[in-house]
């Protein structure tokens, strides 16, 4: 119970998380720039905690930016632009697409700037580090979690998040190849929900409506797992939910079972090991090309022996 209320703690803690921080040690440490977006969503609260306790821990002078790729292309390349100097050791960014920011990249190698990648999913021509958790990987465990709650039969659907989003066909692949080795167990179809509770819930009331013979459910993040929890609560069946990421709720729906388990990607850690290989890259030491971290898996028996959401690489 004691590591169970800790991991909730910590949870509660990350809702507090903001961007535009800068974490700074010691004016005669190196320089680090991070970069990220879409800073309310759950998995960057984590990735930005982490990235601020690795700073404290090892002492390194870090500025954590929030820039928005979408809506503000041009104020984001601004803040960019005022990392890329000479005196800038290391730039931390999450995935991206935008031509000018793809430049600045380039400009920032070739003044001798470390880049390291977080989260991404696609390989860059620019060189750098890659931080990541390998999600086909985590899929194929979700789905033999999602396979073992079902009883090893029955029918599932997947609950994606968009068909744009290149994270969502590793999750597919991944989930469609462990399903496979299970024959007794039908896949029913592929719905995209975008991450939205209202969506995921009227698209699930509809796929029950049409297979009420549904037994298990896979969600691709955690808004669609606790949107999938609530429809399914409103049914008469018994349905089973595996869900991928975690947030505060997520736990609490696990441990209440209405959730059968999640696997999720360490987030936390990303953050954490982006700010300890760039020490060990400016100290002069040899660091992998691609750094997986894995993943974390939470069920309610594991919920009081899950230790890597409070730890900072377990």
């Amino acid at each position: 119970m004691r590591i169970l209320a800790a991991i909730i703690i910590l949870m509660l803690l990350l809702v507090f998380v903001s961007c535009d921080v800068v974490v700074s040690a010691n004016n005669e440490l190196p320089e680090i720039y991070a970069f990220v977006h879409d800073a309310d969503a759950p998995h960057v609260k984590q990735m930005v905690q982490g990235l601020k306790a690795g700073a404290k821990d090892l002492q390194a002078d870090l500025e954590i930016h929030e820039i928005n790729m979408v809506d503000e292309p041009d104020k984001a390349v601004k803040e960019f632009k005022k990392a890329n100097r000479r005196s800038t050791k290391a730039i931390i960014i999450m995935p991206f697409e935008n031509d000018e920011l793809y430049k600045q990249l380039e400009k920032a190698r070739k003044k001798g700037i470390y880049l390291i990648y977080l989260d991404t999913v696609q390989s860059y021509d620019i060189p750098g580090t890659y931080i990541i958790s390998d999600n086909e990987k985590a899929a194929k465990k979700a789905g033999n979690m999602l396979a073992e709650a079902m009883g090893h039969k029955g029918e599932a659907v997947i609950l994606n998040t968009s068909a744009e989003d290149p994270k969502a066909l590793k999750l597919e692949m991944g989930l469609k190849e462990a399903l496979q080795g299970y024959p007794e167990i039908k896949m029913v179809n592929l719905f995209y929900c975008n991450g939205q509770r209202e969506n995921t819930k009227k698209t699930l009331r509809d796929i029950l409506a049409a297979h009420p013979d549904i037994k298990g459910v896979f969600a691709a993040c955690s808004e669609t797992a606790a949107a999938a929890a609530e429809a399914i609560s409103e049914w008469n069946g018994e349905v089973q939910i595996v869900g991928f990421n975690h947030t505060y709720e997520t736990l609490q729906l696990i441990n209440n079972g209405q959730i059968y388990g999640t696997v999720s990607p360490k987030f936390y850690d990303m953050g954490y090991e982006a700010v300890k290989t760039v020490v060990s890259l400016i100290s002069g030491q040899d660091v992998q090309e691609r750094i997986d971290l894995s993943y974390a898996v939470y069920t309610r028996e594991g919920l009081y022996e899950a230790k890597d959401t409070e730890s900072p690489l377990s």
